[in-house]
């Protein structure tokens, strides 16, 4: 198949070389010149690890319309925090036989990418699919290098339209049989583990993170004291879940379904995963850890418990607590309700469309 990956970080190089050594077409895109200049130099992806080959592109280019035109499938790596932006960029060049899959969507993803560019000129909308998370644990050692450290076992995707899940899964099951079709994203969207197991440890480490002190992130940042605090935020996601009749895991259960990790606590589930062994955190609090994962995880999640009269107080001080250190205000910036495409008086309207 001919894939457009958007991206060039590590999971879309990842992403692109996997493909590609599979056999597939693959044009790969970042709206980062210097980054495209130094994959273009080197021609090829090496990836090492988990996974292991070099991979040949059909094209690595800064042009968008380029990467995408005639694609069956946009695999869309980047940040949840570029997903807006992205939408309005791509919004005159997708069409109904197109499928896109953002990876991972985080909360809302699907529905704030499909509400964009409906509003910004797409009058054949593809398929939209986000996945729960990314499927690799990967690093990008230097440009076009990447280590893959794991593959999750087992992911959740999901689809706007939803009737259209089955569809996609069945037509990209070759290639990633760990996708597992959920009957709509309110599954993938509220299991969105990355917001909890990132912001809370990476604030109550903010002193060594600013002090650029080099720690591994799960093994050295996560202490049982912090895993507590991780464990009491993903119960207000589960509450959520409860609220709105999806069966969510846990983030114990998650581990040993993704990474086939058993443990009997958080703190066990996060520092025995070897997956993230050697991981380090990262060396600045501008990290996506923090600019990701709040505007698009713990924001949304906070806005639809409120709906819902959910009292979700630990999530509210970390977005605080966020906005406190970085001098922001993602209540404003993050994916709010309206960004999603609906007010307070229609989430059963979505609960609706959805289901």
């Amino acid at each position: 198949m001919n894939f457009g990956v958007i991206g060039a970080g590590n999971g879309g190089q990842c992403m692109a070389g996997y493909l590609s050594m599979l056999g597939h077409s693959v044009r790969l895109h970042d709206n980062d010149f210097e980054v495209i200049r130094l994959l273009k130099e080197k021609k090829q992806i090496r990836l090492e690890g988990k996974l292991t080959g070099t991979a040949d592109l059909d094209s690595i280019t800064s042009d968008i319309q380029e990467a995408i035109t005639g694609t069956e499938i946009i695999m869309i790596v980047t940040t949840a925090d570029s997903h807006f932006d992205l939408a309005i960029e791509l919004a005159p060049y997708l069409h109904k036989d197109q499928i896109v899959v953002l990876n991972p969507g985080h909360t809302g993803g699907a529905l704030e990418f499909l509400h964009t560019i409906l509003g910004h000129g797409c009058l054949s909308p593809p398929i939209i699919a986000e996945t729960q998370d990314l499927l690799f644990s990967c690093r990008a050692s230097s440009p076009g290098v990447v280590q893959v450290s794991g593959i999750k076992q087992v992911m959740d995707i999901a689809s706007l339209p939803s009737e259209q899940i089955n569809y996609t899964v069945d037509l990209l099951n070759d290639i990633f049989p760990q996708f597992r079709a959920r009957p709509n994203v309110l599954y993938t969207s509220l299991n969105n583990l990355g917001a909890m197991i990132h912001p809370v440890p990476t604030l109550l480490n903010a002193g060594r993170i600013e002090s650029q002190q080099t720690f591994d992130y799960y093994g050295d940042g996560i202490t049982k004291g912090i895993a507590n605090v991780v464990e009491l935020i993903d119960q207000e996601r589960l509450s959520i879940g409860k609220a709105v009749g999806v069966d969510l895991p846990s983030i114990i259960e998650w581990q040993f379904e993704a990474y086939g990790v058993e443990a009997t606590s958080v703190y066990e589930a996060l520092t025995k995963n070897p997956s993230y062994k050697g991981i380090k955190a990262p060396s600045k609090l501008e990290t996506r850890f923090l600019t990701e994962d709040v505007p698009c995880g713990l924001v949304p999640l906070s806005s639809i418990g409120k709906l819902l009269n959910i009292e979700m107080p630990i999530t509210n001080a970390f977005i605080e607590t966020t906005n406190s250190l970085l001098k922001v205000d993602y209540w404003k910036e993050g994916r709010t309700l309206e960004k999603l495409g609906f007010h307070k008086g229609e989430f059963q309207e979505l609960l609706n469309v959805t289901s």
